[in-house]
């Protein structure tokens, strides 16, 4: 007699299903356990609670120290960004079994509790990483801070330091990046500086040092960007700045820097701000060699002389500013080859004479700021074919009418001109539907 087959019922099937996945989670459980056989070094463990507590931070995190252990979770994903406040990890050098501490950022952070940079901190001696941003930090920066052999990016801007920036911090010589912005320091810059060999980014923006920049910084030749604007550093460029020929970025407003250097010719800019500074003297013509700048600031300043007519040279230009100058004759025909130009302030620049024919090639000028100079002659009609929204002519020589094709500058939004009469149509600015100001 055949036997008659009978299924097993829906509840032992259940159960069945239940035992397979708890032995699976078992399973995957106990292989995190053997995978997990790097730990943070105890001393640098100690040393990172130690730091959180004086700086009333918590040392646990969602994203990292997810096990009770600081180098877990995001600390050792190098893909993700770092958690603020967080730190990165190193388990894979030296061997592994040992995670070493090799980044940490606290940014914002501010609890009204005075914030020091303690001693522990030499504990976490695999640091490449640092960045203290924002986070009330007082006193003086400890000298040990250059004890930090392999410290590659350093960055304690929006602070209140105090004192001098110290000399050890030219014992740095792996440091790439230093931005100490607003941090509060004074006195003199270090010489010391010079040492970092690699450094390729310098901000010292925003803060109350005074005296000259040291010669000394002409010897980083990895340099690439300088940050110095409100620095409070004045007097000529060193002469040993002429080695810097890899200078992408000079940013140096509101300095006391009194001349702008020949040798500037010979870097590879593509950003020179030094506006609002003490300058005088003429431009280098050597500016003309820059083929890379796009932006270029020269403005209120006593820069004297003729407008060289290499600045034509700089076809990759942007933004020009030479206003509030002290500059003597016409406008070189050779501008009206920077056919890139967005943005062109010449206000109060001493220029006189009639904007040369050439000009009408800048159709991509989207401002034109001109005011308060000598220019004679009729306003170019030409300047009706460019893409502006902002056109500033008032306080020159010019005569007769505003001509016809001013009508076609439909995008203005600013339009300054002294006079919209003088012989014009009273529907002059009719089709200006975007002027906000006249």
């Amino acid at each position: 007699m055949m036997k008659r087959f009978m299924p097993k019922s829906p509840s032992h099937t259940l159960l069945a299903f239940c035992f397979w996945y708890i032995h699976l989670l078992c399973l995957v459980e106990r292989c995190k356990v053997q995978v997990r056989t790097n730990f943070t070094d105890p001393d640098e463990e100690r040393a990172l609670n130690a730091i959180f507590q004086y700086w009333g931070l918590s040392d646990t995190s969602d994203d990292w120290n997810i096990s009770g252990d600081p180098c877990s979770g995001t600390a050792v994903d190098l893909s993700i960004r770092i958690s603020e406040p967080g730190i990165k990890c190193d388990c894979q050098s030296n061997g592994g079994g040992t995670c070493h501490i090799t980044a940490m950022s606290v940014q914002g952070y501010s609890t009204g509790r005075r914030r020091v940079i303690p001693e522990e901190l030499l504990n976490l001696t695999y640091l490449t990483n640092l960045t203290l941003s924002g986070i009330g930090m007082e006193g003086s920066l400890p000298s040990f801070i250059g004890k930090f052999r392999h410290l590659r990016h350093l960055d304690i801007s929006y602070n209140n330091f105090n004192g001098p920036l110290p000399p050890e911090i030219g014992t740095l010589p792996s440091l790439k990046h230093l931005h100490i912005m607003s941090a509060g320091f004074n006195g003199m810059l270090p010489p010391e500086l010079g040492n970092l060999s690699r450094l390729q980014q310098l901000d010292i923006s925003s803060n109350g040092f005074n005296g000259l920049l040291p010669p000394e910084l002409g010897n980083l030749s990895s340099l690439q960007e300088l940050y110095m604007s409100i620095s409070g550093i004045g007097g000529e460029i060193p002469s040993t700045f002429a080695n810097l020929r890899n200078m992408k970025i000079l940013w140096a407003s509101g300095s006391q820097l009194t001349k702008i250097p020949n040798f500037i010719g010979n870097w590879s800019l593509t950003d020179l701000d030094v506006s609002e500074n003490n300058m005088t003297g003429p431009l280098p013509a050597s500016i003309g060699n820059l083929k890379n700048l796009s932006f270029l600031d020269v403005s209120m300043n006593a820069i004297s002389g003729s407008t060289p007519k290499k600045l034509g040279n700089l076809r990759n230009l942007i933004s020009l500013n030479i206003a509030s100058n002290n500059f003597t004759g016409s406008l070189p025909p050779e501008l009206g080859n920077l056919t890139s130009l967005l943005t062109l302030y010449m206000d109060s620049s001493g220029l006189s004479g009639k904007i040369p024919s050439t000009f009408a090639r800048l159709r991509n000028v989207n401002a034109l700021w001109a005011s308060d100079n000598n220019f004679t002659g009729k306003k170019p009609d030409f300047i009706g074919s460019w893409a502006l929204t902002y056109l500033s002519m008032q306080g020159n020589a010019f005569v007769g009418p505003i001509p016809s094709r001013f009508y076609n500058l439909t995008s203005l939004q600013y339009l300054w001109l002294s006079d919209v009469s003088n012989g014009s149509p009273s529907y002059f600015i009719e089709n200006m539907t975007s002027l906000s100001t006249l």
